[in-house]
């Protein structure tokens, strides 16, 4: 059985997450990961994921591979109070 690859809506945080475990998987058929044209990701720092010719490069820096804005994230976090 063949796996398929998708992440419409993902950040450039959560296409980097999906790009290293299609990769562990060995998935090499088109994927529908998009997201980075319809979502803006402001909590990543520095090079995003990088898209050429139709193939998004699986990144290659610790962790995920991309770097996350702690500012970011601290400022665009919402209260737990929120969620009681």
């Amino acid at each position: 059985m063949g796996l398929v690859g998708s992440g419409l809506t993902d950040s450039a945080l959560g296409l980097a997450a999906s790009l290293h475990l299609f990769a562990a998987f060995g998935i090499t058929h088109p994927a529908d990961l998009n997201g980075p044209q319809f979502v803006r990701s402001p909590y990543v720092r520095g090079p995003n994921v990088v898209i050429s010719n139709g193939t998004a490069q699986v990144p290659s820096g610790p962790g995920l591979g991309v770097e996350v804005d702690e500012d970011a994230v601290r400022a665009l976090a919402v209260p737990q109070s929120a969620w009681s």
